[in-house]
């Protein structure tokens, strides 16, 4: 009886006593089959009452399923959203890692120019340092030269007085 009473989808049956009171006050009239009819009905609600307790067992059962059928549902979903939001994220990784291998591409390029520049640099410095001995030393040469034509010069200048 408390069973039916909480679940609102099950027809109400009227307890043992219920029928066990309707059934004796038919029955008074009738002494001859007054207690079989009696314990039939009692049998007949015993019945009922089983039937009860096993429709609202059933009802509870389908609902569990239902239940894990509905978590087995989010779950799915929550995987397919989870999986989509790793192939995003893969891609964006793998655009990532391309975009990452030409600027260290990009790098090496330039400091290979640079290390390029630089030798050409080193060697256009020697060049220069051999340049200016070149032209200290004919810069030598000619104030040397100079200086002994000057002195030449003199020297024919003074014995021509």
């Amino acid at each position: 009886v408390a069973v039916a009473a909480t679940d609102s989808k099950l027809p109400s049956v009227p307890s043992t006593t219920d029928l066990t009171i309707n059934a004796s006050k038919d029955d008074c009239n009738d002494s001859s089959g007054g207690k079989a009819k009696l314990i039939d009905n009692a049998s007949d609600v015993m019945i009922s009452s089983e039937e009860k307790r096993e429709k609202l067992e059933q009802l509870r059962r389908r609902q569990k399923e239902l239940k894990q059928k509905n978590e087995v549902s989010n779950l799915k979903n929550l995987i397919n959203r989870q999986r989509q939001l790793l192939r995003t994220q893969g891609q964006e990784l793998t655009e990532s890692s391309t975009q990452l291998e030409s600027v260290v591409s990009d790098i090496v390029s330039k400091q290979t120019l640079l290390n390029e520049s630089n030798k050409r640099l080193e060697e256009l410095n020697h060049r220069k340092k051999i340049m200016e001995g070149m032209m200290l030393r004919a810069t030598e040469k000619l104030m040397t030269a100079r200086k002994a034509l000057g002195q030449h010069k003199q020297r024919n200048v003074t014995t021509t007085d």
